[in-house]
């Protein structure tokens, strides 16, 4: 029992070595994939029809975009749901305002590997510089005092 249980618990921190975190270089297939390029920071927020607290913090995020100075800044949508049909109506349902991208192949998640749903993370010059996991309240007041701190 115990070999079982350290074997599965090594097949997931391999699975999960690729992952991205603060400090990596976004890879040029994702980048080209989604569209990132130096002149911006981008925030990109990974969520799911399925997921209710990204129900709930997407709302929050469509009043933080309205804000958000577009020449400095872009929040970008990766929604993961596997039917496209699920996740077009979610977005119209919330009246999302962002590009979003629909990453039924799960293409683009698979690079990420977030740890929870909601996850998003902020990237500078192709390089992921913060990531918060799960829903956080008030998540757009969060962002925007993140945001003053880069320089």
């Amino acid at each position: 029992m115990k070999l079982l249980f350290s074997l599965l618990l090594s097949t997931l921190f391999i699975l999960n070595l690729s992952a991205y975190e603060v400090g990596d270089t976004i890879d040029s297939n994702t980048l080209k994939t989604v569209q990132l390029k130096c002149s911006k920071i981008y925030i990109i927020d990974f969520f799911a029809s399925w997921c209710s607290s990204c129900e709930k913090e997407l709302p929050e995020l469509n009043e933080f975009n309205k804000k958000l100075d577009t020449k400095k800044y872009e929040l970008i949508g990766i929604d993961i749901d596997k039917d496209v049909d699920n996740a077009t109506a979610f977005q119209e349902e919330l009246a999302i305002n962002f590009r979003v991208i629909n990453d039924t192949n799960q293409k683009i998640v698979s690079h990420f590997k977030p740890l929870g749903m909601p996850s998003i993370y902020i990237v500078k010059d192709n390089t992921v510089i913060h990531v918060i996991v799960g829903a956080k309240d008030s998540v757009d007041e969060l962002l925007t005092a993140y945001l003053k701190g880069i320089k």
